[in-house]
């Protein structure tokens, strides 16, 4: 008799783990229905914000012990950029976006030959704050070459740029 009981116990023993993972798989399948089986309805809807354009002005200024601007001489472009969102954008390039022209004092500066060397990327992005006016330094960015007019002494110019700004 005692060697019945043991057999008895080890069958139970072995029942156990087989009801448990049969009753796994039941549960298992009753939350695949459910997840599967399910079904519900509603709406949504989002809008992305329009980004506001950038006004910009760029200078050419003679760095710090330099002279202004001459031919076959460098300077640095001094872009001031307003951001009129109301969220900080980050300035991340700066490149021509066409030829430099002398300002109006200035008729006989046909041939400026001056240029800007792109900045794509900037070597660090600078954050313009939300509806504020930040003045960027680009060193040694704006260049005149040696065949300018010589009417172009003493002129403004104004540097047609493109900026890449994110928000």
């Amino acid at each position: 008799m005692k060697g019945l009981q043991n057999a008895t116990w080890r069958a139970g023993r072995r029942t156990v783990p087989a009801v448990l993972g049969a009753a796994a798989l039941v549960l298992a399948g009753g939350t695949a229905y459910a997840y599967w089986g399910t079904s519900g309805t509603g709406s949504g809807s989002a809008s992305a914000g329009q980004l506001q354009t950038l006004a910009t002005q760029a200078l050419v200024q003679a760095a710090p012990g330099q002279q202004p601007l001459s031919p076959g001489g460098t300077a640095d472009a001094v872009v001031r950029v307003s951001n009129p969102n109301s969220y900080d954008v980050q300035l991340f390039s700066v490149v021509s976006a066409g030829a430099a022209t002398a300002d109006a004092s200035h008729p006989q500066c046909v041939t400026t030959g001056v240029s800007f060397q792109n900045q794509n990327p900037l070597a660090q992005p600078v954050t313009i704050p939300a509806n504020a006016t930040q003045t960027v330094t680009i060193p040694s960015s704006v260049s005149m070459g040696l065949t300018s007019d010589a009417g172009c002494q003493g002129a403004h110019f104004n540097l047609p740029l493109t900026l890449e700004v994110r928000k």
